[in-house]
């Protein structure tokens, strides 16, 4: 009985993480405050929901926070070192709890069986009715897969000094991340603007706070790697359980390592198992070997799924010190106590011996040494050396005094030379010796700008986000991207501090000013920069030309957002690799410009 309580407080609790894990993601904190005229309609109790989704909003960061990787990363020992006392102390009890994407694995399989059970059977020609295959249903026991497990981690150690890129790829929790931000994300914002088309246009004076949020991919290459992603674990986890947990996912083989010495685990009573093999059935991590009795300790879960299916009350969750009381247990039944205490010790201590016998040393030692591998590498780049080599910005300086324009006037093109980090990232270097990829900065950003990189910079930002002023600018006074990084590869910023990082300097094109080449007002860019490291001064013809200040620009983009030049802006932001900081703004250094006449 104490089992299936077990099991049904895991399952509760695994249910509600997952779903605050996509309210989260989703922003799904917010819809109490859009939807209040309906809440205070349906509910008597609107209060109580008001505070307690204010309670979410304020603490549901801390659910990335104490994910495995994210807190080694972040420096978070205090986090990293309780997960690990977990495991040693109850098993893998992260995997089924805490972690995102081994929750929705199991929800996956629970499906996955579920429409395998009723799926209805066709007949064949003969009119028979066609077995459903069994395979579907049950699961079966798998050897250790400790090739692949090790091959995997190994790869992923081995690309950390060029970034985290490849772990990023196979952590569970930046994969869960990107599967719901570039999958679930975009469904929910086409709720949201069905709401929005629904009841603010109908009844504009109803009260409710929907608006109109535009459907775009982040980026190609998110999307298809999110695509990718989502359809290899549809498949892995409805075929096979928890195949990638123990095959592919270097979280799981280093929290595998670890479970083999837990202190509590799943064990199977000799005398009274009958070797039915339904416990094996239901085992979604493949683990348990009926044939021998045993359970591979390194790949359960401890999910207790096994327990409800067992007839004979032969599997127990209990300390090493239980072992010998549930032998002793089945040996009273059968009226020979000692004597059935005596064979069973005496088959342990001659297993154990033909196991040290036959065990292959190197084995262990190869484990052992890429435990500490992986500690020792991911601690180096949690607290690795944030230098960077500075490399000298594009020098693209305005031909002042130029008085014959190109040909080309107003088609010179731009690249730029270096990605625009996060403010609060600090350098590039360290940006990528910490970002895992899981893009919830860039669901969380309010003006849309952080987008995941593809291949325009280097391989190693891959899937990591990066500043695009395509469609919006930096808020002059947003803090959230640094406020919801787990993995503290964006530190969080003061107000203070954020108005004084220098993200990126701005360059002017003037070949590409429609001030230049059509010989017409603007301004734009310089009434959009909120430190004036953009200010008009005059030009010829009562006009007034952009001139530029780099040691007072923050890299917002605001001018490169807003500037009118097409089909090449006459201003962007080249990326600093290492981020700077910008001059304070003096009130005696603001110009203003009158009586200017904006062309547009």
């Amino acid at each position: 009985m104490q089992y299936k309580l077990l099991k049904l407080l895991r399952v509760v609790v695994a249910i509600c993480v997952l779903l605050a894990f996509f309210a989260y993601f989703l922003g799904l904190e917010q819809l109490p405050d859009r939807i209040s005229p309906i809440m205070s309609k349906i509910s008597a109790k609107t209060d109580l929901v008001e505070r307690g989704t204010d309670w979410f909003a304020t603490h549901a960061h801390w659910l990335a926070k104490i994910q495995f990787v994210p807190s080694l990363l972040a420096g978070a020992f205090i986090v990293f070192g309780t997960l690990v006392a977990l495991t040693i102390l109850f098993g893998r009890v992260y995997c089924s709890v805490v972690c995102p994407l081994g929750i929705f694995q199991d929800v996956v399989a629970w499906f996955g069986r579920l429409v395998a059970r009723f799926t209805p059977r066709g007949k064949d020609a003969q009119g028979n009715k066609i077995k459903r295959p069994k395979t579907w249903k049950n699961y079966s026991y798998r050897k250790n897969p400790i090739v692949w497990r090790v091959a995997f981690l190994i790869i992923a150690l081995a690309t950390i000094p060029l970034g985290l890129f490849f772990l990023g790829l196979l952590e569970p929790y930046g994969v869960f991340g990107r599967i719901v931000v570039n999958i679930f994300k975009p469904g929910y914002l086409a709720i949201n603007n069905e709401l929005y088309s629904h009841l603010n246009e109908h009844d504009p004076t109803s009260g409710y706070s929907f608006f109109y949020i535009s459907i775009r991919p982040e980026s190609c290459g998110a999307l298809v790697v999110g695509i990718l992603s989502f359809i290899a674990l549809i498949v892995f986890a409805g075929r096979w359980g928890r195949l990638y947990c123990n095959s592919v996912c270097p979280v799981g083989t280093v929290l595998g390592a670890l479970s083999r010495f837990s202190i509590f685990r799943v064990r199977i009573n000799q005398e009274r198992c009958i070797k039915c093999g339904m416990c094996a059935k239901a085992c979604k991590s493949s683990c348990i070997d009926v044939a021998n009795k045993k359970i591979d300790a390194s790949r359960c879960v401890v999910c207790f799924d096994c327990f409800s299916r067992c007839k004979k009350g032969a599997l127990s969750y209990a300390p090493c010190a239980g072992k010998t009381n549930q032998i002793e247990e089945g040996a009273n039944e059968s009226g020979t106590a000692r004597n059935a205490l005596d064979d069973a010790t005496r088959r342990e201590k001659e297993k154990i011996q033909k196991e040290v016998q036959t065990f292959d040393r190197s084995k262990r030692q190869f484990i052992t040494l890429s435990l500490l591998a992986t500690t020792s590498a991911l601690a180096a780049a949690a607290i690795g050396d944030d230098d960077q080599d500075e490399k000298k910005p594009l020098e693209l300086t305005p031909k002042d005094g130029e008085e014959t324009k190109p040909e080309d006037y107003g088609l010179t093109p731009f690249k730029r030379e270096y990605m625009i980090s996060p403010p609060g990232s600090i350098s590039h270097k360290r940006f990528t010796q910490r970002c895992v990829g899981c893009h919830l900065c860039v669901s969380k950003c309010p003006q849309r700008i952080l987008k995941p990189s593809g291949f325009e910079f280097n391989a190693q930002y891959f899937m990591q986000p990066r500043v695009d002023f395509e469609h919006g600018f930096c808020n002059f006074d947003c803090t959230v991207c640094g406020e919801v990084c787990p993995a503290g590869a964006i530190l969080p910023l003061t107000m203070d501090e954020k108005h004084l990082v220098q993200m990126g300097h701005v360059v002017f094109i003037k070949e590409n000013c429609i001030v230049y080449a059509q010989d017409t007002s603007c301004g734009a860019c310089s009434e959009h920069c909120p430190t004036q490291a953009i200010h008009m001064v005059p030009y010829k013809d009562n006009l007034t030309i952009p001139e530029t200040t780099e040691e007072l620009c923050v890299g917002c983009g605001g001018c490169e957002y807003i500037c009118p030049a097409r089909p090449f802006r006459a201003v962007y932001i080249e990326g600093n690799p290492q981020h700077k900081e910008a001059t304070p703004v003096e009130v005696g250094e603001t110009k203003e410009v009158e009586n200017v006449d904006f062309g547009f």
